[in-house]
């Protein structure tokens, strides 16, 4: 995802829902301050952990509630990312959090959303009980749904790219994607770029 990720070394930059920072590896030597935000401390610590054990001399750790954190840092991020998290919340969490996210980006800021994609066929599956759905779930979403979600946010200019699948089995199918009629079935996974406006 990193070529995505439009990042010039001087961005002051927010990781939502962090886990144990595996993203903080990836973008340090591409922005100037990398905080990550989760609410479990376990996952924080093995963060920290991480970072230390890889010799990054950037990246703050908070064991917060994202509402709560974004409340205190009003248009403060240059950048934003919601990565594998999203399918955890329903909608009206959904708004709730990406509401106080766009309150804690600067004007223009950019906000960069991967999830898993509803309109693949495993996913469909899931939804009819025909495979078990994976335990955290609640609400996989397709990209017109976060298209909308994301609008009532405040957010603007939404982009969707579909990536493949991230084993490598079920990788192959991607290249279906492209087939018309049924290709939207063999797009695993969806990821969002969108900005606040500039006058936000």
């Amino acid at each position: 995802m990193l070529p995505f990720f439009e990042l010039s070394g001087h961005e002051v930059v927010a990781d939502f829902g962090c886990g144990n920072g595996v993203l903080l590896e990836l973008i340090a030597p591409h922005v100037h301050e990398y905080v990550g935000v989760d609410f479990s401390d376990a996952f924080l610590r093995a963060a920290e952990r991480r970072r230390d054990a890889r010799g990054i001399q950037i990246g703050t750790f908070h064991c917060a509630d994202i509402v709560a954190f974004c409340a205190r840092h009003p248009n403060h991020f240059d950048a934003a990312f919601a990565l594998d998290f999203a399918e955890h919340v329903y909608d009206d969490q959904f708004v709730r959090i990406f509401r106080a996210i766009h309150g804690a980006l600067k004007p223009d800021a950019s906000l960069y959303l991967h999830t898993p994609n509803a309109a693949y066929f495993m996913e469909r599956l899931r939804a009819r009980g025909i495979l078990s759905q994976i335990e955290g779930h609640v609400a996989v979403r397709d990209a017109r749904q976060h298209q909308a979600l994301l609008a009532q946010c405040g957010f603007a200019h939404v982009h969707v790219r579909y990536l493949a699948h991230y084993l490598f089995t079920a990788s192959a199918f991607h290249g279906l994607g492209a087939l018309p009629l049924v290709g939207h079935y063999f797009r695993a996974r969806l990821f969002l770029t969108c900005h606040k406006e500039p006058n936000s």
